[in-house]
């Protein structure tokens, strides 16, 4: 036993040690997972649905609640989520509708695009009503569809069709909001340039349409303007769409605004949207984009983007913005640690989402800010130990940079010990106190020098404020030196030569080093 005990001691210390910084950065990490997105909502819950693979499911608000429909490879599932991100009237019907796509659904009867044709479902059988069909908008009271040049509207409950005006671009999308029964199309020319079109389609009544051209303007072949959305609040119109940009490999996603009144004259224009965090940081490439009105008829979006949701964690999360002034203030409403796609409100006080979970693997997961589910949402799960243990070995993993870093005052102290070891070896081989000091003040002075330019604004945004205090880069470093000396004292074993006893010195001193600021040097 004496002899495992032996064994073992020069490792007791470091053992100790690195349980302790292991389970400090845990429960830190863990207090980060139990972090609220924003004042007042909860933290995400998983919404009782199976799982399913990368589709885009349609929303639409029925009786105060919001009905879901998701299309899979040969059904469609739906369900309805109240705010309290409860789930009820769980049911799929034998339907293939390809995705991503915009559907009509009202009940058991379904209207969509499959192979260039456009088919209404009645709840038994496939109906075609159209063909050479390119796609297709709609709301619960209106549904647009368009060919290569031509706009029609479907004539629901009597299932004909009625043209509604031939254009000469080609046509490459149609957008409505969710009560309107205008719309706007998008087109493209093809030459002697590319070139965008997008026409505002106001209804006169429910047959006849007035078109007013709204964007006319050169589409670089890298370009694509899509998502095209409307506000309308009495003559005024706000109108909505997002410019995807694919340059040198990088992908930019730009959302741009312009308002008008029906019947001006003058042209439109379109501005570009900022928007901004609570930090006052600029959230870049919002993507999956929701338009929304508030009770107030002012508009709000909800989008997802890759940005921090702590000090320390990434992810792509769902945000909701507002209008201040000329820019747009974001909230965090998600706290999901993958991918979020299709986000959408579920009444005033919940929001719903696609959460990716594996590999093009999906299901749904929420926020609100009831407070029970506030409250439920605060319970540690499994799934918070996980991510906390995985975020704590994944920064200490990042502390191995900064002991690469060493070499810098490391390599001082061992020229130092070779010319000693060539010039005086007898010095070396008495183990003279005086050569000992010497190496070690080399070690301990060229990186108490050296590190100082480690401490620089990453470290200081970044890590803990007990690690920020004023002298930190000094009193850090020292600290950690007589700790790694204590360890030395502690685990030495009586056979140690004075070189092994250094060498043991500078491993234990990198290695706390590097466990306890290394996480937060780069």
């Amino acid at each position: 036993m004496k002899k495992v005990g032996a064994k073992v001691k020069p490792f007791l210390i470091p053992f100790i040690f690195f349980a302790i910084i292991f389970t400090a950065f845990t429960m830190k990490n863990i207090k980060i997972e139990l972090m609220l997105p924003d004042e007042g909502w909860s933290r995400s819950l998983p919404i009782a649905t199976e799982s399913f693979g990368e589709v885009k499911p349609v929303f639409q608000e029925q009786n105060g609640a919001q009905h879901v429909y998701v299309p899979k490879e040969d059904e469609v599932m739906s369900f309805t989520v109240t705010d309290n991100l409860k789930v009820t009237n769980k049911k799929t019907i034998p339907l293939s509708i390809p995705s991503p796509q915009n559907f009509w659904v009202k009940g058991n009867e379904y209207v969509f695009v499959k192979n260039k044709q456009l088919i209404h479902f009645d709840g038994k059988k496939e109906n075609i009503l159209d063909q050479d069909v390119y796609g297709m908008d709609s709301n619960p009271n209106n549904i647009i569809y368009f060919k290569e040049h031509e706009l029609f509207k479907v004539n629901i409950g009597y299932w004909d069709v009625q043209p509604i005006k031939k254009v000469d671009e080609q046509l490459k999308s149609v957008a409505l909001n969710s009560q309107s029964n205008s719309f706007i199309s998008v087109g493209i020319h093809s030459s002697p340039t590319k070139q965008v079109k997008a026409m505002f389609y106001e209804s006169d009544n429910q047959s006849h349409y007035k078109s007013r051209l709204i964007l006319d303007k050169d589409e670089a072949l890298n370009e694509n303007h899509f998502s095209f959305y409307f506000i309308e609040n009495g003559k005024d119109l706000t109108i909505y769409y997002t410019l995807f940009k694919n340059s040198n490999g990088g992908k930019t996603y730009t959302v741009f605004q312009g308002m008008n009144q029906l019947g001006a004259k003058k042209d439109w224009v379109f501005n570009k949207m900022t928007f901004l965090d609570k930090n006052g940081v600029k959230l870049e490439n919002p993507k999956y984009i929701e338009y929304g009105v508030d009770e107030n008829k002012s508009a709000k979006i909800l989008f997802t983007t890759r940005a921090l949701r702590s000090n320390e964690k990434e992810a792509v999360n769902v945000y909701e913005a507002r209008p201040d002034g000329d820019i747009w203030l974001t909230e965090l409403r998600s706290t999901t640690n993958h991918q979020s796609m299709y986000a959408n409100w579920l009444g005033d006080d919940s929001i719903m989402w696609m959460n990716l979970i594996g590999n093009k693997e999906f299901t749904f997961s929420g926020a609100s800010t009831k407070p029970d589910v506030i409250e439920k949402s605060l319970a540690l799960t499994k799934e918070d130990f996980k991510q906390a243990a995985s975020a704590t070995i994944l920064s200490l993993f990042q502390g191995l940079i900064f002991a690469m870093s060493s070499i810098y005052w490391i390599t001082p102290a061992v020229l130092f010990a070779i010319i000693i070891y060539i010039a005086k070896i007898k010095q070396m081989e008495d183990e003279d106190k005086r050569v000992m000091y010497t190496i070690l003040a080399l070690f301990l002075g060229v990186q108490i020098i050296f590190i100082q330019k480690l401490f620089n604004t990453h470290y200081y945004m970044y890590a803990p404020d007990f690690l920020t205090f004023s002298g930190s880069s000094f009193a850090i470093p020292i600290v950690l030196a007589l700790l790694s000396g204590a360890a030395v004292w502690f685990g030495r074993k009586q056979d140690w030569s004075m070189l092994t006893s250094i060498c043991y010195f500078a491993v234990l001193n990198t290695f706390f080093l590097s466990l306890v600021v290394g996480p937060y040097m780069f």
